[in-house]
């Protein structure tokens, strides 16, 4: 069981607003020093955790019962043994930069497809790379891409979505994904399909992992390591496994309008439903 120390006067909020901005029903005020128990948490945006209270509290309006809440978290203090607990899925890392130009041109512009490649591959316990193996090309996005292209372009994410469909991968992508989301996805063994903002177009890379001691999420990046949430990279170098740290997510994961975030869920794969919802 999580403990929760408050450490300031603040409030529990329904929703990621600031407390003027919401109903006396909407938020519960927690002196300092108190010590509610949670059973579940995740980082959430604008410096805020989400948090499961194990018994709902009563909001400010004296009535209305809330158990599940936002909290400041420079106003917190969360321990026990789930906040120390780092999910590193082994999923094999792929670089963008190499890949067969013949159907969507050159790499730069094919993250979409690398990303996805990684995903179904991991998924599909290394499918992708034996089949390229048998049909004579170097890596697996050469026989995923030529699936895409069925479909669509790279960029589609719809393509993409009936690419993964074609090899018995059932998924959606969502634009409003919130950091729950993304803990419930890879506690289920599932890594992330993600867009994040770079320079006016975006770019497409796969979260694998958390590290809440480290306070930040584990990325495959398949153009290279990026310097922060700037613009400029070590093309081609690293991005296996790089650590965006909270900060760093805020900007180029929530803050793309609406402050939610873009990425892929998958519902079943082969038949076998993930457990993942529908309506992200």
């Amino acid at each position: 069981m999580l403990t929760v120390t408050i450490e300031s006067n603040t409030f529990l909020k329904k929703r990621l607003l600031g407390s003027d901005d919401l109903a006396d029903s909407e938020k519960i005020f927690i002196p300092q020093g108190q010590m509610p128990a949670v059973s579940q948490y995740a980082p959430d945006r604008n410096q805020h955790v989400y948090l499961v209270l194990v018994s709902p509290l009563t909001a400010k309006d004296g009535t209305t019962q809330i158990q599940q809440v936002y909290a400041y978290a420079p106003h917190v203090k969360i321990e026990g043994d789930e906040t120390n607990q780092i999910t590193k899925l082994p999923v094999a890392y792929r670089s963008q930069l190499d890949n067969d130009q013949a159907i969507f041109g050159p790499g730069w512009r094919q993250c979409n497809t690398t990303s996805n490649t990684m995903l179904a591959d991991y998924l599909l316990d290394g499918q992708l790379t034996q089949m390229a193996k048998e049909q004579g090309y170097p890596e697996p996005e050469s026989v995923y891409m030529r699936l895409v292209a069925k479909y669509g372009d790279t960029i589609d994410h719809a393509a993409q979505t009936e690419a993964l469909r074609e090899l018995g991968i059932e998924s959606y992508f969502s634009y409003t994904l919130s950091s729950k989301d993304l803990l419930l996805s890879l506690n289920a063994g599932i890594p992330i399909v993600v867009g994040f903002a770079y320079k006016g177009s975006g770019h497409i890379c796969v979260i694998a992992g958390h590290d809440p001691i480290k306070r930040g999420w584990l990325v495959h990046d398949p153009y290279g390591t990026r310097h922060g949430a700037s613009d400029s990279y070590d093309v081609g170098v690293g991005g296996e496994f790089d650590l965006y740290s909270y900060d760093v997510m805020q900007q180029v994961f929530w803050d793309q309008g609406g402050e939610s975030g873009w990425g892929r869920i998958v519902t079943s794969v082969k038949g076998k439903a993930t457990g993942l919802p529908t309506n992200l």
